[in-house]
């Protein structure tokens, strides 16, 4: 009878879900035959806005995986003489994401914030198979390894740290728990562990309605038009729930995102992260690296129990909530998520 339940109830939600990417791709197809193609014109922005080259985030340079086959782009800050913290960002964003953490830890940290696989100024592979979730791992490993060679770590005798959010805090997640010798310590900013999660989508009812873009983003096509409309408005209804909106969100920010995002199917690699999902349901090893949690209790992707979840695949894990706050905790409250940061440090004797 359990069985039949949880069949029914799985039924049930990818019906509703289906239903209402359904919708949402209807009420795009109409806007379009009322407006035209003027609905997908997205403005040209062929310069980057002056708010992403403020010297206060720091300097730009690449990094050229040679075994994957690609470039990827960072911004870092900081002395490279500090121990290194590497900060992997979510969809949709870029480097841009970490400034206020750039701009904090650089003073007693060499902070690299990366511009994952298919995102902002990194090589965009055009294929799907360009991003399985083995391949993204991979990506994360070389990254961490290629600045280790840039500082001049010594694996045997030095960690850096980790810091990741959202798609960037799933693949973190695995990165952890793969090679822990790599990392001393892992903080994930609302980046759920895909253990976790997929636990949660299975007995929660609300957690599958609030994972129902998944479903439309698995469409070819479709969302990158979505997405793309009216200027890349997303971002302006993005903005729109963040608390002090002027501070964190302000209208040269973005700007900043649809710089970004604005050229021709720059959605389609941070797409193809999703497509992908289906090969995600693996059992990985328990992270025995110390691991700081800080979660947005308003996030309306990923519920809370997410957050006690992932710290239950862990041998050493601490919680911080911040309450009032959206799935973009890192912008959002920024100070708020520093101190919370530069506390657990100072608690582990990582910095003084």
């Amino acid at each position: 009878m359990e069985l039949v339940k949880k069949v029914l109830s799985k039924i049930l939600i990818h019906v509703l879900s289906l239903i209402i990417c359904s919708l949402l791709s209807f009420l795009t197809l109409l806007k379009w035959f009322k407006v035209g193609n003027a609905l997908f014109h997205v403005k040209p922005r062929p310069t980057p806005p002056a708010i992403l080259q403020d010297e206060k985030w720091g300097t730009h340079g690449y990094l050229n995986l040679k075994s994957q086959g690609i470039k990827i782009h960072y911004v870092e800050n900081g002395d490279r003489s500090k121990p290194l913290i590497v900060c992997f960002h979510g969809f949709p964003e870029f480097w841009f994401s970490w400034r206020y953490q750039l701009e904090e830890f650089s003073s007693d940290h060499w902070v690299v914030a990366v511009d994952m696989r298919g995102y902002g100024d990194s090589d965009k592979p055009s294929s799907l198979s360009d991003y399985t979730l083995d391949k993204l791992i991979e990506d994360a490993r070389q990254i961490v390894l290629e600045l280790g060679k840039l500082k001049g770590i010594d694996w045997d005798k030095e960690r850096c740290t980790i810091m990741a959010h959202d798609w960037g805090g799933a693949l973190a997640w695995l990165l952890v728990s793969l090679y822990p010798h790599l990392f001393d310590y892992h903080i994930s900013l609302n980046g759920p562990h895909i253990t976790a999660l997929n636990i949660h989508k299975q007995s929660s009812i609300k957690q599958k309605l609030m994972s129902w873009y998944m479903i439309l983003f698995q469409t070819p096509w479709v969302p990158e038009l979505i997405l793309r409309a009216n200027d890349l408005q997303m971002f302006d209804q993005m903005a729109e729930p963040m608390r002090n909106r002027d501070k964190m969100f302000n209208k040269d920010i973005i700007e900043a995102y649809k710089y970004s995002f604005g050229k021709t199917w720059a959605f389609t690699g941070p797409l193809n992260y999703y497509r992908n999902m289906g090969a995600a349901e693996k059992t990985y090893p328990k992270v025995s690296v110390p691991s700081l949690i800080i979660w947005g209790t308003e996030d309306k992707a990923l519920a809370k129990p997410i957050a006690e979840l992932s710290a239950a695949q862990c041998e050493n894990a601490q919680i911080e909530w911040v309450e009032n706050t959206g799935h973009w905790v890192q912008m959002e409250e920024y100070e708020h998520a520093n101190k919370l940061i530069r506390d657990y440090f100072v608690k582990n004797k990582k910095i003084v």
